[in-house]
């Protein structure tokens, strides 16, 4: 029962969307991790997105990062290759660099993250260079159930685009076999919204953890 209002808690925002004239997006995302050592590890995925009410490809991701623990945080460096199609179908490559600090902590059953990124990327010959701070919270209470909630603002240091945040909430499911499932629903919006316009964004994503 008490995974069952988990699930309708999660679901209830995607109802909301009906009352606006704004762009639902699917995100799907293929994630593998391979541990070299007790404080190393080796990510790659594949992202594909779709937009214009879930109609047409919107990216094509490919994500490499490694990352180091120490106690109390982590670091995390990455490289992003991404295949960009307008509504007319026209395509154009950017490349994404970028680095990650993350503080843990753990309280009881809840857990908080705080995370640094710095990223630029460049397409078309235009560079553009990002800071995003985000703040997650998660709760273990359920053994392969972790529901989690995020904020993330994007601080654009480029002064090219809008700064902006996303709010997030997902079901993280710890599957047999060393995979494991997300499922997520995420606003964004810019700050300065003169036009009250959202991005409503359903997501999900399967991990496998490579011996």
């Amino acid at each position: 029962m008490k995974i069952l209002k988990l699930i309708l808690l999660f679901l209830f925002p995607l109802s909301l969307f009906a009352n606006h004239e704004n762009d639902l997006q699917l995100w799907s995302k293929y994630k593998l991790e391979k541990r070299l050592s007790k404080k190393e590890n080796l990510f790659f995925f594949y992202g594909n997105r779709i937009r214009e009410n879930i109609s047409i490809t919107s990216k094509n991701l490919y994500d490499f990062s490694y990352q180091r623990s120490f106690k109390k945080f982590n670091i995390k460096i990455g490289y992003r290759n991404t295949l960009n199609f307008s509504k007319t179908n026209q395509s154009s490559t950017s490349e994404r660099l970028y680095f990650d600090s993350t503080i843990r902590r753990k309280l009881n059953k809840f857990n908080f993250s705080n995370r640094i990124r710095y990223q630029t990327q460049k397409e078309m010959g235009e560079v553009e260079e990002t800071l995003r701070f985000k703040f997650s919270v998660s709760h273990s209470k359920f053994k392969r159930i972790k529901p989690e909630i995020s904020y993330e603002l994007f601080k654009d240091l480029s002064h090219k685009s809008q700064d902006k945040y996303r709010l997030t909430t997902s079901l993280n499911f710890d599957l047999k076999k060393r995979f494991e499932y997300e499922i997520y629903y995420r606003l964004q919006s810019a700050f300065n919204n003169l036009d009250n316009s959202f991005l409503y964004i359903v997501g999900s994503s399967i991990s496998y953890r490579i011996k």
